[in-house]
């Protein structure tokens, strides 16, 4: 398969566009067709669908783009290998992660991995669990965790966690003393929800809906920075999160975090993630090592008896 060819399927793919493309490629939209053209007569399938607004690909091109990305991202990665590269932006990993996860969880791990490792760097990119998922897809970037209800198409899951939902709160709440929660216990307490579209928010609604309970959070807010800090301050406040989240910080504000009983708000999973058949770099899979370990230990901390910082 021709180089050149590959280049223009990849820039058509990307764009969805022959125009765009050829703008990318600073060629004539006729140049673009028509490599996309050959590339099609030269493998006897239909790697696009040609509509109105552009350019969609088909199952044998959805196929054929994750192995131009995968194979570009181990060439880059030999190449590399080849010029003894240690330049620390040759030896940079790539992360793409949710707020519940950037707030604590993995800058502990980074910075852990980091003495060991001082030639490696990182780049974190903090986005919606989908979003990542689409980024490792794409190659963007070589490590995704998300919370997920359901296994990713075309991503292969590294490892996977409990990320039920519970209750954080200061360990002088006067719910501090329960074992598990029902969504009813919260109804006479303030509440921090993560806002619509989170797993957090649609898993508490779901839950609400099922137990007939109607609540209505005080504070909503895409950050766990928010959630923690209300609930230091205020001594009824609840906040919603995964044990996970907070796992390393919660003992050490004088919190507690308590599961609930409603099966719903266990449904969602940490996942780790990286692209599909992808040959990772050596550098990247020994942090996969250590990531995995430690997510490991938090998960037994955070869900041994009542959870962290249970009494």
């Amino acid at each position: 398969m021709q180089e050149l060819n590959l280049r223009y399927f990849q820039s058509v793919a990307r764009t969805g566009s022959l125009s765009a493309a050829a703008g990318e490629l600073h060629v004539a939209v006729s140049a673009v067709s028509r490599q996309i053209t050959n590339l099609e007569q030269r493998l006897e399938l239909k790697l696009f669908n040609r509509q109105p607004r552009g350019m969609v690909l088909t199952e044998a091109g959805r196929l054929l783009q994750a192995y131009a990305l995968r194979n570009q991202l181990e060439l880059d990665s030999v190449v590399e290998q080849m010029r003894g590269a240690t330049a620390r932006q040759r030896q940079t990993i790539r992360v793409a992660c949710p707020d519940g996860m950037a707030w604590h969880c993995l800058p502990s791990v980074i910075a852990r991995f980091v003495i060991d490792h001082p030639e490696i760097g990182f780049d974190i990119e903090v986005v919606e669990s989908a979003r990542a998922s689409e980024l490792v897809k794409q190659g963007s970037v070589d490590i995704a965790l998300t919370f997920s209800l359901s296994v990713d198409i075309g991503v292969q899951v590294v490892s996977s966690y409990s990320a039920a939902i519970g209750a954080l709160m200061r360990s002088d709440h006067p719910l501090a003393v329960v074992e598990a929660l029902e969504m009813k216990d919260l109804a006479d307490y303030p509440l921090t929800v993560s806002d619509t579209g989170s797993t957090v928010r649609y898993l508490f609604d779901v839950a609400c809906s099922l137990s007939g309970v109607t609540l209505h959070p005080r504070i909503t807010c895409n950050t766990l920075g928010v959630t923690y800090t209300a609930v230091s301050e205020h001594s009824n406040m609840v906040g919603l999160c995964s044990a996970m989240s907070v796992s390393g910080r919660v003992q050490q504000a004088g919190l507690v975090h308590i599961p609930f009983k409603e099966p719903q708000l266990a449904q969602r999973s940490l996942q780790v993630q990286v692209m599909a058949d992808r040959l990772l770099p050596e550098h990247t899979e020994r942090f996969l090592d250590a990531l995995s370990a430690a997510l490991s230990e938090a998960e037994k901390t955070a869900f041994a008896g009542k959870g962290e910082g249970g009494k």
